[in-house]
This record gives structure tokens, C-alpha cells and sequence, in this order.
């Protein structure tokens, strides 16, 4: 059975700043996690200034703009046994 996969656009902002996913990617409806997490990962780990990653989301899209979920950073750097606020 093939899961069908739909291109989705994973921006990422703590209501301030944001990062848009211009490109998107074709992911399937249980691969959206994984890929937020690492969507948020990339960000996290290519950041050289220390940043309080506390109140960052990934804020998920699909092709036609409309909303699919939104993922905190908080929950995703728990999982991935990442310290979510790196400011000191």
C-alpha cells in the first residue's frame, strides 16, 4: 500500500522572526512529525548566536497555504534530547 504525499511548507517562527519554507517538500501524513523535528533540528544546530528556542514553532502548510499543524520547538528538543533554550 503506497501512502500518499502531499507538498507541505514547514516555516518556523516565535512570533517575531520567522524562517519560510519557500521550497516545501512532499511528505506523507505520518512523515510530518519527523520532518518537523528535523526542520526544527537544521535550524537549531545552523544557528551560531545563542538563542532562546522556547517560543519557536514549526508551523506546517499545505500547497494551498491552508494550516495542517503547528509543532513546538519545546517538544520537539525534548525529544531529540536538545536543550530548547541554548541562551544564556
Amino acid at each position: 500500500m503506497t501512502m500518499s504525499q502531499e507538498r507541505c511548507h514547514f516555516h518556523c517562527t516565535d512570533g517575531r522572526d520567522v524562517v519560510f519554507d519557500l521550497q516545501g517538500r512532499a511528505v506523507s501524513d505520518e512523515d510530518l512529525r519527523p520532518v518537523c523535528t528535523c526542520v526544527a533540528l537544521e535550524l537549531i544546530q545552523g544557528c551560531a548566536a545563542p538563542v532562546d528556542w522556547s517560543a519557536w514553532i514549526v508551523d506546517v502548510h499545505d500547497a494551498n497555504g491552508q494550516h495542517v499543524m503547528t509543532f513546538g520547538f519545546d517538544g520537539i528538543a525534548n525529544e531529540a534530547s536538545v536543550l530548547p533554550a541554548l541562551a544564556a
